[in-house]
């Protein structure tokens, strides 16, 4: 009984702080809300850590609250040139992948941590591509994921991924 007084406390909250959104806003809000649900929502708030804030940037490349990491979305950049990668949407995908991978092994993470995906289609027509690839990085139990096209993403990428992960105890 306590846990679920204590996850409608946060939600009750978390409804309060982000207002109207729009959908994308909404979806993000309850992917938080159910991250909170399930490890217990006072102490997540009050073990908030930002990984890599980006400087100029008004965002972190993930966010740790308790076990859990909230990962902001990536595009297909090279990390040297900031330049999108060339090729179509399979070459932007292994490049995001791939960053994320770099990223996961730096904070004694893996793949197999993600519990949550949500993938950014500048076209939906690209869902194939991006799929095949998607799948060679999470070859079995992939996490849970949308998919959804969206009329931009900056900087004209044709993909943007972001991730939620529990790192679990054993490393």
């Amino acid at each position: 009984m306590r846990q679920a007084v204590a996850s409608e406390g946060c939600f009750a909250s978390l409804r309060a702080a982000v207002g109207d959104l729009g959908r994308v806003g909404i979806v993000r809000a309850a992917l938080l809300t159910a991250g909170l649900a399930l490890t217990g929502c006072a102490h997540h708030w009050q073990g908030r850590e930002a990984i890599h804030p980006q400087p100029n940037r008004p965002y972190s490349q993930a966010v740790r609250v308790g076990p859990t990491y909230y990962f902001a979305g990536k595009i297909g950049v090279t990390d040297s040139t900031r330049a999108l990668t060339t090729g179509r949407t399979a070459a932007e995908t292994r490049n995001i992948l791939e960053a994320f991978r770099a990223l996961f092994t730096e904070l004694g993470m893996s793949p197999a941590d993600v519990v949550q995906a949500t993938v950014y289609l500048a076209d939906i027509n690209d869902y194939d591509e991006m799929n095949r690839v998607y799948g060679e990085f999470f070859p079995t139990a992939p996490p849970a994921r949308e998919t959804v096209a969206v009329s931009g993403i900056v900087s004209g990428a044709r993909v943007e991924i972001s991730f939620i992960a529990v790192k679990h105890g054993r490393r």
